[in-house]
């Protein structure tokens, strides 16, 4: 745990590096300055809308953050849009975790239990910066990082059968409007509106979250630790951690199936897009200290590389502190930590399901044994 600490403010500062500076030096950011001042959206000649909520500085932010994310959503940069989807999975199930411990007993009124926090710093300030920067004030503030139980792992169960369904429609349902195509009834300015309203996702789930626990903890016993009780809440944690891997899980196979055909079958694709659809440009990762530094052709290839790193240190972040809060709950449970097993378990998920596909299943065991632990001693103290 004390590499973590280490290792994950790091990860956050790396980012002004990796990303902001590299897309400084390697002329995205101009290029979107350029398109800004001129009005248009990137790479084509539609106007772009500057007026969304009539508050000056939210309406140049989100104007920005229309002009950034375009191309991720347009179709015009194959290479792009199949990087996002992977990302897109990557981000919704690193949040899921997050959320599960934000509402933890243990976590309750410490800034761990505030995830939208993080969550709207992550849509300006990127997923890169503020996932680690949670998963590091997690680490320093909770009782469930350093001492894992059964009780202060509690989470009410109306949380924990409405996650995935508040995820759903607060962060599934938004990112599925961004990629409708333009059409008679999508128009260029419609889309730039899906996309602001995309921006604050983590806000939605937050106050959904929330209303749902205010609203519905005065009728529910969820929190009584009667062992009927007991499996239900571990019963309905578990299709939370499911619902996250799958996501994940398939955002990434699906991507990397795609990218991978283009080398292995490339007549089914078009010829301009057996290139774009190439590993190599794919999952390219972009190298802000190589000299000379490579300017960017366009902004789409700007945000490509952007979000590399956004994805690159994020997804890292997240594994390091699930490795961390899962090696915690080895060593309550068996007194020391299988580092071992760990990295080969951690290297192998990442690879076939992705880093936080990786995170999700540490997490998910991590609580299968924390849970298990108290099993075993009641079962002792039955048999004693």
């Amino acid at each position: 745990m004390a590499v973590a600490k280490v290792l994950l403010p790091s990860l956050s500062l790396f980012v002004f590096y990796a990303i902001f500076y590299y897309a400084d030096i390697n002329g995205l950011r101009a290029l979107g300055e350029q398109y800004i001042a001129s009005g248009a959206l990137p790479g084509t000649n539609e106007p772009l809308r500057t007026i969304y909520t009539g508050i000056e500085p939210i309406d140049h932010l989100l104007t920005t953050l229309t002009a950034f994310f375009w191309p991720t959503t347009d179709g015009s940069n194959p290479s792009l849009l199949l990087h996002s989807i992977a990302f897109s999975g990557t981000f919704g199930s690193a949040w899921v975790l997050i959320t599960l411990e934000a509402w933890r007993k243990g976590n309750a009124w410490t800034i761990a239990a505030f995830p939208m926090i993080f969550g709207l710093t992550a849509q300006v300030l990127t997923f890169a910066f503020a996932a680690p920067l949670y998963c590091f004030f997690h680490l320093i503030t909770s009782r469930t990082a350093k001492n894992p139980t059964p009780d202060n792992l509690r989470i009410s169960r109306a949380i924990t059968n409405t996650l995935p369904l508040v995820f759903i429609l607060g962060y599934m349902v938004p990112t599925q409007l961004l990629i409708l195509p333009i059409s008679e009834h999508i128009t260029f300015d419609l889309k730039q509106i899906f996309i602001a309203i995309w921006q604050p996702w983590p806000a939605y789930v937050s106050i959904l979250l929330t209303l749902i626990y205010t609203i519905t903890t005065p009728f529910t016993s969820s929190d009584s630790t009667t062992p009927t009780s007991e499996r239900k809440s571990l019963s309905s944690l578990r299709w939370v951690y499911a619902f996250a891997f799958g996501n994940t899980a398939l955002t990434h196979l699906v991507s990397w199936i795609i990218s991978l055909a283009s080398v292995l079958v490339p007549g089914i694709f078009s010829g301009e897009f057996v290139d774009a659809l190439h590993p190599g440009r794919v999952f390219e990762v972009p190298i802000p200290w190589e000299d000379p530094v490579r300017t960017v052709a366009s902004v789409g290839h700007g945000v490509h590389a952007f979000l590399r790193w956004d994805y690159i240190i994020g997804s890292l972040g997240v594994l390091v502190w699930a490795g961390s809060l899962y090696a915690a709950a080895q060593r309550g449970v068996y007194g020391r930590v299988g580092w071992l097993g760990l990295f080969g378990k951690a290297v192998l998920l990442s690879i076939f399901v992705g880093p936080v596909g990786a995170a999700v299943e540490l997490m998910w065991e991590r609580e299968e044994l924390v849970l298990a632990k108290r099993g075993s001693i009641e079962n002792r103290k039955k048999d004693s």
